[in-house]
């Protein structure tokens, strides 16, 4: 009897690590491999693992969410002056339409090439796996794929690029 009691206490020891680890290996939080994403649309498809190996700041937004907004707009502007060999923007949208989306980006003088619309299915995956019904956030993703920072300061990325 005792010896079965120590085998099943053994099988649930190593059930809750092998549970408590999957939930870290990807999480949308400092110090955590980011989780992954593809987006595709009628202009491209985009991978994160394609963009591995430099900084990636992650950004995701909605014209309607101010501080979002602004957010984009600010890592918008340092992205133009970061070394691109060093860093990468991707900024995710998720309003409404994507007409709206082509205004807000035309209108707020962004780069096009940084910026893409996501929604429908492919919104509410991004949702779910980056945690974000909490409100919108920015990330910056090490070469090696770890979150390193969430809503980094542009001055941490000045930083960085020196």
């Amino acid at each position: 009897m005792k010896k079965t009691m120590k085998v099943i206490v053994l099988f649930a020891v190593l059930v809750i690590s092998v549970s408590a680890y999957s939930e870290r290996v990807f999480e949308a939080a400092e110090g955590y491999n980011a989780p992954s994403m593809t987006i595709e649309n009628s202009d491209t498809t985009l991978s994160l693992a394609d963009i591995k190996g430099r900084y990636v700041i992650v950004t995701f937004w909605s014209s309607a969410d101010a501080d979002s907004r602004l957010r984009a707009y600010r890592y918008d502007e340092a992205a133009k002056l970061l070394p691109q060999e060093r860093f990468c923007l991707l900024s995710v949208n998720f309003d409404r339409s994507e007409r709206l989306f082509r205004e807000i980006v035309r209108r707020d003088n962004l780069s096009a090439e940084n910026h893409i619309h996501v929604d429908g299915s492919q919104a509410n995956r991004i949702i779910h796996d980056y945690r974000l019904t909490e409100g919108f956030k920015s990330l910056l993703i090490d070469p090696k794929g770890r979150i390193v920072a969430m809503n980094p300061s542009i001055e941490t990325l000045t930083k960085m690029s020196i």
